[in-house]
């Protein structure tokens, strides 16, 4: 099953604004590892840590940027959540594109700066 052509369309357009909004985390991202920097030694692992959120919000992004992108240009549900490399996501997502998972999956590609 693909898109009807006025979807495929749509879905482009909106993993397009994913990406932007990406990119827009992107800024933040660099605003707080600045003032992680400037925090007080005692409390600077900690915020690097909780700063991680970040940079996971941006692969999420791009993952469901990349999904939508894949559906956009004719992929099935199937193939478009085939390529996630973030484990948690593609276990979420495969039920409903149709895929079967038997066995969790390892813990995936996220990386954090």
């Amino acid at each position: 099953m693909h898109a009807p052509p006025e979807h495929a369309e749509l879905l482009v357009a909106v993993a397009d604004e994913l990406t932007r909004v990406r990119e827009g985390i992107d800024h933040v991202e660099a605003l707080v590892s600045r003032l992680v920097r400037r925090a007080p030694a005692e409390d600077r692992a900690e915020a690097l840590t909780e700063a991680q959120a970040l940079d996971a919000l941006t692969q999420r992004l791009e993952a469901l940027s990349g999904v939508l992108r894949m559906l956009g240009d004719g992929a099935t549900p199937a193939e478009s959540v085939s390529r996630i490399s973030l484990a948690d996501m593609a276990v979420r997502l495969r039920p409903a594109a149709g895929v079967k998972v038997s066995a969790p999956p390892d813990s995936g590609d996220l990386s954090l700066f």
